[in-house]
């Protein structure tokens, strides 16, 4: 089949390769001239593992190639897939800018009949409003799909290739009987295949997220009270991941989730809830809570610091997880933001997203790695749990720290070990050693 997708960003660039992969035909489109440029060129914008790679392979086979021009990405298209972004409006509710432009460039563009499938994670009755729009400016008849995208920045390319379910909603069974053809390759694999309507798929991937990131709030307001009454979080989360009514993922204690997913979608859902006269609070709370984690780690290198003015934190991890460069929404960067508005100088490393986190904060300095950003500095904060924090040299920072402190955000080092090597540790929801 011949598949455009508008919009290679995080989500469309890794559905466009997959695709691709799979045997489609497939046609990139994106307005951005320095990423088309890149992407021409062969090269990735952004890092996820694995996707260089995959993106080398369906160039080879001519499978996968990209336009700035609709009329082009669009012509003899069977489906045309919307992968644009849908940021939060200040009230909370998703800004649909993008998502109408594409639609609408998309119906201009059609020289017969398409179906168009929202990937982008928009509000319920989006779907319904498009067609109404794309009714006004074409008389071929437009076939619109929900089809949420369940990727994981850090893993996209495995969950792209292998997909865990493929959500399909539509309200037409030609739709349906597209989309089938789509993913065939999944579907006569064996891939979990769900077929809604539009409403409850455009529903389903907002709820997902929502639930997620209040699991992540859940255990972080449960590591609050640990560190108020001296209990392990960590211990809690393995005890009440055993139950598989619960299941251990999101239950990391830390700085809270970030990200460009989650805040959003979080924000949204809630408005959609207020819009259609449901009083959902607890999704209130789940935002407070979120806050609040980045806060209380704040706090806890301001106390351990005393004045935070003049003081040197060295931070490591700047992007909002492992795995990416992706510094949208990070916690990791929201801290060195309230640490620098506070007075102190941070310097920072991460694997893959020093250019991008410098780009997104200025003042931020950035080091080669974990050393040169200890060097002289009064704090040491773990804000992203790359491996390679795991295993620091702690006879090394010890030597080049100003004071021998650790604000562990991420409980991503072994307490006893830190410890024996002579650091004041504060770990997140667990006791404080050497303090």
């Amino acid at each position: 089949m011949k598949i455009a997708v508008i919009g290679v960003g995080h989500v469309g660039l890794v559905t466009a390769a997959t695709l691709a992969r799979v045997g489609h035909e497939v046609v990139g489109l994106d307005d951005d001239q320095a990423k088309m440029q890149l992407l021409r060129d062969g090269k990735a914008p952004f890092f996820e593992p694995g996707l260089q790679e995959l993106l080398d392979q369906v160039l080879r086979q001519r499978s996968l190639t990209f336009t700035d021009d609709p009329s082009e990405a669009i012509r003899g298209a069977e489906v045309a897939f919307i992968c644009v972004g849908t940021p939060s409006r200040p009230d909370g509710e998703a800004n649909l800018i993008a998502v109408e432009k594409a639609a609408e460039s998309a119906g201009r563009a059609a020289a017969s009949d398409l179906v168009i499938v929202q990937k982008s994670t928009v509000p319920v009755h989006t779907g319904d409003r498009l067609a109404g729009m794309l009714a006004k400016i074409s008389d071929h008849k437009f076939f619109l799909v929900s089809n949420p995208e369940f990727l994981r920045e850090g893993s996209a390319v495995p969950d792209s290739l292998e997909p865990e379910r493929i959500l399909v909603g539509s309200d037409d069974p030609f739709g349906h009987e597209v989309m089938r053809k789509v993913y065939s390759h999944w579907i006569d694999r064996g891939a979990r295949y769900f077929a809604t309507d539009l409403r409850t798929a455009e529903l389903a991937k907002h709820a997902c997220n929502a639930f997620l990131a209040t699991k992540i709030s859940f255990i972080n307001g449960v590591a609050r009270i640990c560190e108020a009454s001296g209990a392990d979080v960590v211990s809690i989360a393995e005890i009440m991941g055993s139950d598989p009514r619960i299941g251990d993922a999101f239950l990391n204690a830390g700085l809270g989730y970030g990200g460009y997913c989650f805040p959003k979608d979080v924000a949204a859902f809630k408005a959609q809830a207020s819009t259609l006269g449901v009083d959902f609070g607890l999704l209130g709370e789940v935002m407070r809570i979120n806050a609040a984690a980045l806060d209380a780690t704040f706090q806890k290198i301001k106390d351990a610091v005393w004045n935070l003015e003049g003081k040197k934190i060295a931070l490591l991890g700047l992007s909002f997880k492992a795995g990416t460069d992706d510094v949208r929404e990070s916690p990791s960067l929201y801290l060195a933001q309230k640490l620098m508005a506070a007075g102190a100088q941070v310097t920072g490393y991460d694997p893959q997203a020093n250019e991008e986190a410098a780009k997104a904060l200025p003042g931020l300095m950035t080091a080669l790695d974990p050393y040169e950003a200890a060097e002289g500095a009064d704090c040491l904060v773990i804000g992203t749990e790359w491996q390679e924090f795991a295993e620091l040299d702690l006879v090394r920072l010890k030597g080049i720290l100003n004071r021998p402190v650790i604000v562990d955000a991420r409980n991503l080092l072994h307490a006893p070990s830190v410890a024996e090597a002579g650091f004041t540790y504060l770990p997140t929801g667990r006791p404080a050693l050497n303090l």
